[in-house]
């Protein structure tokens, strides 16, 4: 039986103070995030977030098995939040839509939700295809069953039922319902649930009656990154599909466990909060690697030349995962346009500058790494920077 066919769906069971320290952390961990950015100098402060954003945008898409190339979801940040003439152009529709969705969860957060906005986030990381008979910006109305399946062809496992389309809109206006009215920015006292329990709720609810043909999860974790930030009070910075990409497979195993029979959602509660907790960690490893980066050019400015300057720039735009295989000789000669006995000069004098070290195990394919000795100090860097908006 699927947890819809429960003869008490959809009033799920929780007990919300048995996971009174976790949300607590959650808070603690929230406050010093914004404290961290707030620290930044403004330039740097605006490079942080739209690192988080490209972080989200390229992990929550991978989630779902597909790949986003990350110079192009970059660029269509850089359209969207800059308002960047000069950003590259592209004709990448995937990720331009990523991008996009990132954008408007943090500039609606505050708005209560409905079917139009969720329409329009699904349509946005649906691309239109002239030949499929995916519907996008509308809940699925196909009478074929919404399955969810596994295993090869032949042998296919169903690993999940949704509702049947025909009470799609009937599911959803009981969810929206039930969202919008324990909203922490409208909401009566009595009502008010914790910002990463509602947030958890919110995204198995959703995930259950799965209303799209597409794009479900996507705008699933859009619905809980839009609930965290009403909780907060302003858009979170929590990388939440980043920290759920790194544990994948335990997050499907446990919406899977939820999807059948019980409506007792204490489990899944108690491991989506510790993914929101982990997602801050995540977001503060990518706000120490913006002024990390910072620190490095302010350390070596004028000592690299242009080849070299333009291997470091391209590492750092891999973001804090680094150089897939490091950086060998021939990965130099084809990013650089430059000869092997150039390359090998130039890595050898970024080796004696500390810039780069060798990666354990080269032999004579040595490849390197940048270094991370570049100390972390915001402190430090408030003293340089008059222009730090406290």
């Amino acid at each position: 039986m699927w947890t819809w066919q429960h003869q008490d769906w959809p009033s799920f069971r929780y007990d919300t103070e048995a996971f009174r320290p976790q949300v607590e952390t959650f808070h603690l961990k929230s406050e010093r995030l914004m404290g961290r950015i707030e620290a930044l100098p403004a330039d740097l402060q605006a490079d942080a977030v739209i690192g988080l954003m490209l972080s989200e945008a390229i992990k929550t898409s991978a989630i779902e098995g597909e790949s986003l190339d990350r110079d192009s979801v970059r660029a269509s940040l850089l359209q969207l939040i800059a308002q960047d003439s000069v950003a590259p152009r592209h004709q990448d529709e995937k990720a331009a839509g990523a991008a996009a969705l990132m954008v408007d969860v943090r500039k609606h957060w505050a708005e209560p939700l409905d079917d139009a906005l969720l329409g329009r986030w699904q349509s946005m990381v649906v691309v239109h295809q002239p030949l499929s008979l995916v519907m996008r910006g509308l809940y699925r109305n196909a009478p074929e069953p919404m399955r969810i399946v596994s295993g090869v062809y032949g042998r296919e496992r169903i690993d999940y039922e949704a509702p049947p389309a025909a009470t799609v809109y009937q599911e959803m206006a009981l969810l929206l319902d039930w969202y919008n009215r324990t909203n922490p920015l409208t909401a009566k006292p009595a009502e008010v649930i914790s910002g990463p329990v509602r947030a958890a709720i919110a995204h198995a609810w959703f995930e259950l009656i799965h209303p799209f043909d597409d794009g479900n999860g996507r705008v699933g974790r859009a619905i809980a990154d839009h609930a965290l930030s009403q909780s907060l009070g302003y858009p979170t910075l929590a990388c939440l599909a980043t920290a759920i990409e790194r544990n994948r497979r335990q997050y499907y195993e446990a919406l899977q466990q939820i999807s059948r029979g019980s409506l007792d959602l204490n489990p899944w509660i108690a491991f989506f909060i510790d993914a929101v907790n982990q997602a801050q960690e995540v977001a503060r490893e990518e706000i120490d690697f913006v002024l990390g980066k910072a620190r490095f050019w302010e350390r070596y400015a004028g000592q690299l030349n242009t080849r070299q300057s333009r291997m470091v720039s391209r590492v750092f735009a891999e973001g804090t995962k680094g150089f897939e295989g490091g950086i060998s000789t021939r990965k130099y000669e084809a990013i650089c346009k430059c000869s092997r006995a150039t390359a090998y000069r130039d890595l050898s004098a970024l080796v004696k500058m500390g810039v780069i070290e060798p990666l354990p195990g080269g032999g004579r394919n040595t490849r390197y790494q940048l270094r991370k000795a570049w100390p972390i100090d915001i402190h430090s860097t408030l003293e340089r920077a008059p222009e730090v908006q406290r």
